[in-house]
């Protein structure tokens, strides 16, 4: 088995796809969800991608998505699937550098619940789990949404700052663009600055897919200048973004079954060539699974199917988790 005996770094992965669906049944009955389906194979097809051909689009993983965080919408349920998530990650992968995302405005139900008692319970998983698990290094990232109003974006930064101490590391953003225009990344310029001010790491999602998700990936670089991007993949068609990436010292964090599920790449071959062009240009990037349990993978078999298809051989998969515990937000000393 590859890096058998190494503890892996996973830096992206979604709260919303890290548990498991039996886990994930048990806490849709315990809170009296009313779900579409009563069946629990069906409702294993209903909160993954279950089809191996993938889903047609991003909307329709958003719909996936749309059961998970409901089914976590309570102090309850996000404690329980943080505290599942770190230590089945340990247990199964033998994961010793951990970050989980999620957005706690799309867990309090529409402002129903409040949304400090909802990263409360965040933390609270995730002490629990560094007590059970004191080998793992774990941490918070809280997600702002592409959909959101300014205010609301704010208000996550500020929960964020907030909640520091006990274990959120950073911030993101991600979510449908509206309108599936080109999303204005600008705006956010004056909520990371006050996240990076606050010593909060600062990953962006952009250039997964699109027409102009390259050009999202340079408007990134150059008005937030965060410190890791998610998926980012669309860099590898251009030199000039990769030198730039390169330079910045900017990290990718890229999930290759997510993105041949998306179609985000579209087979084996465009994923080893996006990795080559990524190393011969330099460019930094990390291994991770976008969500382990709604992909049906997990870490160690995202390295062997790159290992398999020729995109890195066991030094670059060695560095790249190197890389992965270097990057991480847990730990690292304010700016």
């Amino acid at each position: 088995m590859l890096l058998a005996d190494v503890g892996l770094a996973e830096l992206h992965t979604h709260l919303g796809g890290s548990v498991a669906s039996d886990t994930m049944w048990s806490l849709a009955h315990e809170q009296g969800i009313a779900l579409p389906v009563k069946d629990y194979w069906e409702f294993d097809r209903l909160v993954t991608v279950s089809d191996p051909r993938g889903v047609p689009n991003l909307d329709a993983l958003d719909a996936i998505y749309h059961w998970t965080e409901l089914i976590q919408s309570s102090p309850f349920a996000v404690e329980q699937s943080v505290h599942g998530a770190i230590g089945g990650a340990y247990r199964s992968q033998r994961i010793t550098t951990l970050e989980v995302r999620f957005n706690p405005m799309k867990r309090n139900r529409g402002g129903e619940r409040d949304l400090d008692h909802i990263i409360l319970a965040a933390s609270r998983g995730l002490d629990i789990a560094r007590l059970e698990y004191p080998q793992v290094r774990a941490g918070l990232i809280l997600m702002m949404d592409r959909t959101f109003d300014a205010r609301q974006n704010e208000v996550i930064v500020e929960k964020a700052i907030r909640w520091a101490d006990r274990g959120v590391v950073g911030v993101d953003i991600a979510g449908p663009r509206p309108g599936g225009t080109r999303y204005d990344y600008t705006q956010l310029t004056p909520m990371v600055e006050t996240a990076r001010a606050a010593g909060l790491g600062i990953t962006i999602h952009v250039g997964e897919e699109g027409e102009t998700g390259a050009e999202e990936i340079g408007e990134v670089v150059e008005s937030l200048r965060p410190d890791r991007i998610g998926h980012g993949i669309l860099a590898a068609r251009d030199p000039a973004l990769m030198r730039q990436l390169r330079e910045l010292g900017i990290t990718l964090e890229i999930c290759p079954t997510s993105n041949l599920l998306t179609g985000a790449l579209s087979g084996d071959d465009e994923v080893r060539e996006t990795f080559r062009r990524f190393v011969e240009h330099g460019v930094a990037f990390t291994i991770a699974t976008d969500g382990p349990e709604m992909m049906r993978t997990h870490l160690r078999d995202e390295l062997a199917l790159l290992h398999r298809i020729g995109a890195l051989d066991e030094a670059e998969l060695a560095q790249a988790n190197e890389r992965g515990h270097a990057a991480s937000f847990v730990g690292r000393e304010p700016r």
